[in-house]
């Protein structure tokens, strides 16, 4: 499948450049900090197929996901960042808690809970353009000639058992 990539323009490569440019600084900041982080992302599968995302900012694939808001539940933050990254929306009874883990940056914690769902068929792809640059859905076998995060890879080998 080929992956959904609109046609760019030229404030989704301002977009992109302010990502690129803050994203360090995020990172720099954690790890000076001993701040905890909690995120959220989503394995969306249809059939025996797994959606990835690229972010414009990295390199590597991931699920779609981001941080939690004030007030908000893993929950609730996986389907919000799945529907602004990729335009699904899922009801959150359809979202089953895979994978949780946490890292270390620096002197701050990482938390995050994966959720996965499926489909029968592959729903429709609405990506940005902006911090989102790639999705598509790829077959487990060719995950591993991918840049992934490493969770991506844990949360196959794991489902694969």
């Amino acid at each position: 499948m080929t992956p959904t990539q609109p046609a760019t323009s030229v404030f989704d490569l301002m977009f992109r450049l302010a990502y690129r440019l803050v994203y360090p600084v995020w990172r720099f900041y954690l790890k000076l900090s001993k701040r905890r982080t909690q995120g959220s992302q989503v394995a969306v599968w249809s059939g025996e197929r797994v959606l990835l995302i690229r972010n414009s900012y990295r390199r590597e694939y991931t699920f779609p996901g981001g941080y939690l808001k004030k007030g908000e539940d893993t929950r609730s933050a996986a389907r919000r960042e799945l529907r602004e990254e990729t335009g699904i929306a899922v009801p959150a009874d359809q979202l089953v808690l895979a994978l949780s883990w946490s890292r270390q940056h620096g002197r701050s914690i990482g938390h995050d809970d994966l959720y996965e769902c499926s489909f029968e068929q592959a729903p429709s792809l609405k990506i940005d353009n902006r911090e989102v640059v790639e999705a598509s859905f790829f077959a487990p076998w060719q995950v591993p000639s991918l840049p992934v995060e490493p969770h991506v890879t844990e949360y196959l080998t794991k489902r694969a058992r």
